[in-house]
């Protein structure tokens, strides 16, 4: 009887070595992928951009806000059911207040109804919230964050590509919605001009930008991830009308990696088996490779795909796997953070975790076992990132070597309990001698406030 209990974690520890081995990048392996990344980055901005896994979208945003702005500024947050509408007063100092905010939410008659009846309701809601706006003597610049994808042809032109997230309005598709929201302002004698359409990585970017002269990148690890960075207008070869200094790209990098992953043998990532699987039971296989290997939405359930895959050899949880176990998304990335933040004594917190969370019943070992899985999936997608995020400082060349902040936002980030010291770390020791410190901080509200900074940029250049 001995022997046989013996032999439960001994198992263990084999199959946990060839996790061990594929979760496990060396900075040799690390440099490899940022080199691959800065190719993908340079194909996105070129002439034949559509060969690039990296969508490289041109936001037309041309200037960072430099502190001296001043004025009042109106944004306007749509990337689902609710929505909200603020006011940001600038002092020209630097400062930034938000002097009113209001949240709104949208019926599913509103979403699925048609562009006059959404908008209509978004501009009636502008209107009870800044009633002075009616025939005032000056447009109020207003900044639309619209969190679906759109076609940009210039700062304040975006025409839908496709509703997501349940949203079905006709006559949007395929239209400019910076005019279909400006219609609507107009028809209610708002005197509120729409003055830029952005995403919220480009407003991360924006909000700390403010009091930041060295921030030039803008990071979301949450749900999701994306990076959007300043580039140099020399760099911009499909740009046909180049201007300026230079434009803020929304790199979409989430897809880094699509089309050439390893089942083609030629992968840009590290792609593992259980990778593969957690690709193949996703909403939509073989797109957002990137962000299937580090975003919050996929972290639980790269640890579940290895769970089950150890369970189904006998060598976790006695063999036995639950139906939640079982289940495509079942092992939620808030467990995860929680079971790589236990320190409690044998582990009785993942074992409690596992068992409400899964439904499995959970021995020390298994616990072991179970939180050095999340921990190697946790801090390999810290490397990952690490990784990426030195192609886009080593993009910024000269800009980078006096040192950079890059500004982030979202959950992994925030409340991962190691994600971000893995990050920082990681980074620390790709990047060159020659690049000046990098610092990774948080940005608040890029899609609220970094929409007004947007506009109050724009409209003081």
């Amino acid at each position: 009887g001995i022997n046989a209990e013996y032999m439960g974690p001994v198992l263990v520890v084999g199959v946990m070595d060839s996790v061990r081995q594929a979760f496990t990048l060396s900075d040799g392996q690390l440099r490899t992928i940022a080199g691959n990344m800065r190719a993908e980055m340079a194909l996105g901005l070129g002439a034949e951009a559509a060969k690039s896994s990296l969508k490289m979208i041109l936001t037309y945003v041309q200037h960072l806000p430099l502190g001296t702005e001043k004025g009042t500024f109106l944004a306007i947050d749509l990337g689902g059911s609710n929505f909200r509408v603020l006011s940001l007063a600038l002092d020209g100092q630097g400062n930034s207040s938000i002097t009113k905010e209001q949240k709104y939410s949208l019926t599913a008659e509103h979403m699925t109804s048609d562009a006059a009846t959404l908008f209509g309701f978004i501009a009636d809601c502008v209107l009870s919230f800044a009633p002075n706006a009616v025939g005032a003597a000056e447009p109020v610049p207003l900044g639309f964050t619209f969190s679906f994808p759109v076609h940009q042809t210039s700062i304040n032109k975006g025409y839908l590509i496709a509703w997501t997230k349940g949203f079905s309005a006709r006559d949007c598709e395929g239209n400019d919605v910076g005019a279909l929201l400006q219609q609507a302002l107009t028809d209610r004698n708002l005197n509120v001009s729409v003055s830029a359409i952005i995403n919220d990585t480009v407003g991360t970017l924006m909000a700390r930008a403010l009091t930041d002269q060295k921030c030039f990148i803008g990071l979301i690890f949450g749900t999701g991830t994306n990076a959007a960075y300043y580039e140099r207008t020399a760099n911009i070869a499909k740009w046909d009308q180049p201007a300026g200094d230079g434009m803020v790209i929304n790199m979409e990098w989430g897809g880094f990696g699509d089309h050439k992953t390893a089942v083609e043998g030629d992968s840009l990532l590290p792609w593992t088996l259980w990778d593969q699987i957690v690709d193949q039971l996703s909403l939509h296989p073989s797109k957002q490779i990137f962000e299937k290997m580090i975003s919050g939405k996929y972290l639980g359930e790269i640890a579940r795909v290895i769970a089950v895959d150890l369970a189904k050899k006998g060598q976790l949880f006695g063999g036995k796997i639950s139906e939640k176990l079982n289940t495509v998304d079942g092992f939620e990335s808030a467990l995860l953070s929680a079971i790589v933040g236990d320190h409690s004594p044998e582990l009785a917190e993942t074992a409690a975790g596992l068992h409400k969370g899964l439904d499995v019943d959970a021995s020390p070992a298994d616990c072991a076992a179970v939180k050095e899985i999340c921990e190697l999936v946790s801090l390999r997608a810290a490397q990952l990132s690490a990784a990426a995020t030195l192609a886009v400082i080593e993009q910024l060349g000269d800009k980078a070597t006096k040192g950079t902040t890059v500004a982030v936002d979202g959950s992994v980030f925030l409340h991962h309990p190691t994600f971000r010291t893995h990050l920082q770390a990681t980074l620390n020791s790709l990047k060159a001698a020659h690049v000046g410190a990098v610092c990774f901080e948080p940005s608040k509200d890029g899609s609220g406030r970094g929409a007004a900074l947007v506009v109050a940029a724009a409209c003081s250049h």
